[in-house]
Order: structure tokens, then sequence, then C-alpha cells
């Protein structure tokens, strides 16, 4: 990503309707699905400036991995520790029994996605599980997957067809950013038809009464699931396991 994104990211992580809505719900539904101990050791790939880590360490031992600098930086201001500067497949995890790899928006950024399914597949321990977002219908890309330098965005289908190819079960899968989506659909729709450009801090700050509105509703969902399954959505939410 582009650095002023990660300055972005941090100046707004604990407090943007999209980010404070769905570390939420990957939360509850990691805590639904999962069967993990707290104190257990998981792995945020792609960590970012570790919004999500944080929220995490509360009850795990959180190792953050990415490749950027700048980001475990952000990560070290927010008091987080374990932090490794390596690509997945160069990460050494020797005596780390990982429970979990979560990557929340990090797989479509990646142009092999079979070969990082092998690597994450390679670091978890047998019955481990593996946690991830991604956005949702290629014809819904847009001038923010240019500037976040996506390669594709997914189905459900065939992200769970990855997986499984790479040798994971399906426990839980959803689409999620469900009831945002109308809007969602009809501003890009807007953008493609008098192609307006994107901000180049990839987030549309918004007044603070519809960025609370939008968080309520957003963040309705994580009452919802993961009782049900979304038939479409913004985004994907998976966990899948080791067998």
């Amino acid at each position: 990503m582009e650095e002023i994104v990660y300055h972005t990211n941090y100046q707004l992580e604990d407090s943007y309707w999209w980010f404070v809505a769905r570390n939420r719900l990957v939360k509850k539904v990691f805590g639904k699905i999962c069967n993990i101990s707290k104190g257990e050791t998981i792995l945020d790939a792609g960590c970012g400036t570790g919004g999500f880590a944080k929220v995490m360490s509360e009850n795990y031992k959180v190792y953050c991995l990415d490749t950027s600098a700048l980001a475990l930086g952000y990560c070290k201001k927010r008091g987080l520790t374990n932090l490794v500067n390596s690509t997945l497949g160069n990460f050494k995890s020797d005596g780390l029994n990982i429970k979990a790899v979560l990557m929340l928006d990090v797989v479509e950024h990646i142009e092999d996605d079979r070969e990082v399914g092998s690597q994450f597949y390679n670091l978890l321990a047998d019955g481990g599980y593996f946690v991830a977002t991604v956005p949702a219908f290629q014809w819904m890309w847009s001038g923010h997957d240019n500037l976040h330098m996506h390669y594709r965005r997914y189905n459900r289908k065939n992200f769970n067809e990855l997986l499984v190819n790479c040798g994971f079960s399906i426990e839980y899968s959803s689409y999620f950013n469900t009831l945002l989506f109308p809007v969602a659909f009809a501003v890009r729709m807007i953008e493609k038809i008098f192609r307006l450009k994107k901000n180049r801090t990839g987030v549309d700050v918004v007044p603070g009464f519809i960025n609370e509105t939008l968080k309520n509703i957003f963040g309705f969902e994580s009452v919802i699931l993961p009782g049900c399954r979304f038939p479409f959505g913004l985004s994907i939410l998976t966990i899948a396991r080791k067998i």
C-alpha cells in the first residue's frame, strides 16, 4: 500500500466506522467458532498498523507480521511487542505453537494466493485456524482497489475453494458489510460513470454523526453473525481449519 494509507489507518483505526465495526464483528465470530484458549499464540499476518492485533492481544499472545517497517512502527506505538518484519514465507516459527493465522484484508494484495495459502497452512499447528477477510465481487472493483494495490476481489465460492485446495476444511464462511451494500453499490456506480478518482488516503472521512450512524448499521451485523450467513456483502469472512 502507499505510505499515506498507513498514516491514515493509524490515525483513524480506533474511531472510523469501518475499522471499528469490522474488528468487532471478526473478534466475535472468532470467539464463537475458534476453540482457542486465552493466552495461546496467534499470528496476525499483514497486520498493518496493528488495530486488530491490539484488540486480540487482550486475550491472546499476538505476533504481528508485516513487510512494512512503517506499519510495524505504528504497532509499536500501540504497545504491541512481538513484531516481525518479514514475508510469510520467510517467517521463522520455530518453537511457536501457532493456533491461528489472521489475514484481514491481506490475501487480495498477494499475487500468488495459492502459494501463500500453502505457507500459512504450514505455519499452523494441527487443528489450527485460518481467519481471513477479503473484498467481495470482482464487478465491484473501484479506485479503492487500485489505491490499495489489490490483485483481485473474491466471491465466497472461489475463496473457499482456494482454502480447501490448500488442505483446509471450512468451519464458517459468510459475506458481511451487507446492510450498507446498496449504498456502496450506488457510490461505486457513480464513481465509474463520472470517472471520479478516489482520494489518496484510501478513507472517505465523514462527519461525526454520519460516522456513528454507519458504525451502528455495520456494527449491527455482529449481533446477527455468526448465527447466520449473508448471501452477499462488500466483504467475505471465512474461518478454515487445518486438517
